[in-house]
């Protein structure tokens, strides 16, 4: 091939690509304005080029990666041990959270209200999940109370190194 052809070839390649690129921005402009993704009033050189990378991550599915959080989890139950001064005040014998709800053992647990509000579901690694109802002076940051119905199995418990995930957050 002389060199005229290669230069005239690639000549041709080059324009037909700028055609080509330049429809796919004006085409993707016109489904950006269809779709509501840009109003036909903000349409200018900016817009064209963006329009198409909008267009695309708004329809892919976003996927999270699973987030382990670091925690240190303790135990307490409803004595005097545990709870201090709370654990006289029991009217007919039953435990009340700081949230207004029926302590129990296998759902409640207790965590700082700053990082977890009441009502927050939390998948405990090897414990599984349990519902923030409690809070405590001792309990802060990535740290919960794990209660139990009694003191043995809350000392068996004792403080264990362990990681955490959010199932679904309540509104703070």
């Amino acid at each position: 091939m002389t060199r005229l052809k290669r230069f005239k070839t690639g000549l041709f390649t080059i324009t037909l690509g700028m055609v080509l690129v330049g429809a796919s921005f004006a085409l993707a402009d016109d489904k950006a304005v269809a779709e509501g993704i840009i109003p036909p009033k903000e349409l200018n050189e900016t817009t064209a080029i963006l329009a198409p990378s909008v267009a695309i991550a708004e329809n892919e599915p976003t996927t999270q990666p699973e987030e382990w959080i670091d925690a240190v989890a303790t135990a307490y139950c409803p004595c005097e041990i545990c709870c201090g001064k709370w654990a006289l005040n029991r009217p007919d014998g039953i435990v009340y959270t700081a949230s207004g709800a029926i302590a129990e053992e296998g759902v409640t647990i207790a965590a700082d209200w700053s990082v977890y509000s009441p009502g927050t579901i939390l998948y405990i690694e090897g414990i599984g999940e349990r519902t923030v109802q409690d809070r405590g002076g001792a309990i802060s940051g990535q740290k919960i109370d794990v209660f139990f119905n009694n003191h043995e199995d809350a000392l068996h418990f004792g403080r264990q190194e362990i990681r955490i995930k959010v199932i679904s957050d309540t509104e703070r």
